[in-house]
């Protein structure tokens, strides 16, 4: 069966209480054991543009169509980025290292949002309205959208790092534990793009 399109259920709910400007926001790469954790934060303003009618969660887009509809956010909407390093992850955990790139994303867009919807179960260190949801990039337009430019724009990271890490075939796996990057982590060992906390790296420190 396919899966559901996102709706605008949730935004219109925070319009109709008089909040404005609604802001979806969403993260990418919690579960990888190198590159950055990004988060995306995008403003969506109402409409049936095709563009917006083919959003979805990130996931389940092949990367040409996340690509284009990636352009399409950065181009009509504000949006912003938030990202948190590998070496600050180390430092702080990828829990709160997940909720500072989504308190960066926020505030990286052009004007202060009057409500967040968040994907999940965060709570951001913001002042203003929260509604988190699970799934909530599948299910509201404006985190959908969050999702696509936060993927794309970490995947062209995991691009970069590949070119001066390789090896681990990070243009590939983005960082995730493939049987090909662990395998490269036991033959290679760590590089500064790892992240060192992270159980399958630690095992390749101590081998």
């Amino acid at each position: 069966m396919a899966a559901a399109r996102p709706t605008w259920r949730t935004e219109r709910a925070l319009w109709n209480d008089g909040r404005v400007r609604v802001a979806g926001v969403d993260e990418v790469g919690r579960g990888p054991l190198a590159g950055p954790v990004l988060a995306g934060a995008v403003v969506l303003r109402y409409s049936r543009a095709r563009w917006i009618s083919r959003l979805r969660d990130s996931k389940l887009l092949p990367a040409n169509a996340r690509e284009e509809l990636a352009a399409e956010v950065r181009d009509r909407c504000d949006w912003g980025i938030g990202a948190v390093s590998q070496q600050t992850i180390d430092q702080i955990g990828i829990a709160p290292a997940t909720r500072l790139a989504m308190r960066r994303a926020v505030l990286a867009l052009n004007q202060s949002p009057d409500a967040l919807i968040v994907d999940g179960r965060e709570r951001l260190d913001c002042a203003m309205e929260q509604r988190a949801q699970v799934r909530a990039d599948a299910m509201c337009k404006s985190v959908a959208a969050a999702s696509i430019v936060a993927k794309a724009t970490r995947d062209a990271i995991m691009d970069r790092l590949a070119e001066r890490f390789p090896g681990y075939g990070l243009e590939r796996n983005k960082g995730y534990a493939s049987t090909e990057h662990l395998d490269a982590l036991l033959r290679l060992g760590y590089s500064t793009a790892h992240r060192l906390s992270f159980q399958p790296v630690r095992a390749a420190i101590a081998s």
